[in-house]
C-alpha cells in the first residue's frame, strides 16, 4: 500500500557567510566568498550582488560560492549574498572586501624653504612631514632613517606618527635647534603591517648651500618607490634675527612647499 503525505509548510529563508568581515587581501590574490542556507522552505536560491556597480567581469559563481581569481583595488567594496524563496522577505548577508594599497607619497618642509622670508637656518626648528595614502589606514606604520640608520625619537629629534592638524597618513620629524651635524639624508619609509605591498620611501637631503635659494629635484625610482631630494638654504651668520620657537612653526603644509613625489 502506497501512501502520500501532502505538506503545505513554508518558511522564509535564512543564510550565513563562511567568511570574515571585513576581508583584507593583497592585490593579485584569489578570494572566495561562501554563502550557505540555514533554513527556508522551499529551498531558497542564492545570488551575489555588489553594493556599488556590477560584479567584476572575472567573477566565478558556483551556487553560493563567489570567487575572484586575481583581485584588484577596483574590486574592493561590499558584497552581499541574497537568499529568496518567495516566502517572506529575502535574507541578506554582507561582507566588505578591502584591498591593501600604498600610494601618493609626498613631503613638505616647515619653515617653507621656497619662501624668501622663511629661510631655514642653523639654530631653528625644522619639520619634515611625510604623507601617504594607505588602505587600510590602521595597518600603516612609518620608520625614519638618517643616512640609512634607524632614527629614534629624542629631545632634539621628535618623531610623531600621526598629526591631527593635517590629513591622515602623515608622520613628522621635528629637528630642534638645527646644527651642522644634522646635515644628511633623512628617509621616511611607509609600510603596511599586513605585508605584501612594496614600501614607499621618500628621501629628503639637508645640506649646506652656497646660494640663498633652495634647489629642488625629484627622481622617480623603482615602482612603488619615490625619492625627492631637497637642498635647503642654511644661513648660520644671522640666524639670531629669525630664531623661531617651537610654537611658531605652522602645523600644516605650506602651499608653496607642497612639492610632490608620487610613486
Amino acid at each position: 500500500m502506497v501512501s502520500f503525505r501532502l505538506s503545505n509548510k513554508t518558511a522564509s529563508p535564512s543564510i550565513k557567510l563562511l567568511v570574515d568581515d571585513p576581508i583584507v587581501v593583497n592585490p593579485g590574490e584569489a578570494i572566495t566568498l561562501v554563502c550557505v542556507t540555514t533554513g527556508g522552505e522551499p529551498a531558497p536560491s542564492l545570488t551575489w550582488v555588489r553594493s556599488v556597480g556590477i560584479l567584476p567581469e572575472k567573477t566565478v559563481l558556483n551556487g553560493g560560492t563567489l570567487t575572484i581569481p586575481a583581485i584588484t583595488s577596483e574590486d574592493a567594496g561590499t558584497y552581499s549574498c541574497i537568499a529568496n524563496n518567495n516566502v517572506g522577505n529575502p535574507a541578506k548577508k554582507s561582507t566588505n572586501i578591502i584591498v591593501r594599497a600604498l600610494k601618493k607619497g609626498r613631503f613638505w618642509i616647515t619653515p617653507d624653504p621656497y619662501h624668501k622670508d622663511d629661510n631655514i637656518q642653523i639654530g631653528r626648528e625644522v619639520k619634515i612631514s611625510c604623507q601617504v595614502e594607505a588602505v587600510p589606514s590602521e595597518e600603516l606604520t612609518f620608520s625614519w632613517f638618517k643616512n640609512g640608520r634607524p632614527l629614534r625619537s629624542s629631545e632634539r629629534m621628535v618623531i610623531t606618527q600621526t598629526d591631527p592638524d593635517v590629513s591622515p597618513g602623515t608622520t613628522n620629524l621635528d629637528i630642534i635647534d638645527l646644527k651642522f651635524t644634522d646635515f644628511g639624508t633623512y628617509t621616511c619609509v611607509a609600510s603596511l603591517k599586513g605585508g605584501g605591498i612594496s614600501d614607499i620611501s621618500i628621501d629628503v637631503n639637508i645640506s649646506s648651500s652656497t646660494g640663498k635659494e633652495a634647489c629642488f629635484t625629484s627622481t622617480l625610482l623603482q615602482l612603488h618607490f619615490s625619492v625627492a631630494k631637497l637642498w635647503l638654504s642654511l644661513n648660520a651668520e644671522n640666524h639670531g634675527d629669525h630664531a623661531g620657537k617651537r610654537g611658531d612653526v605652522p602645523a600644516g603644509p605650506r602651499s608653496t612647499a607642497d612639492r610632490r613625489a608620487e610613486a
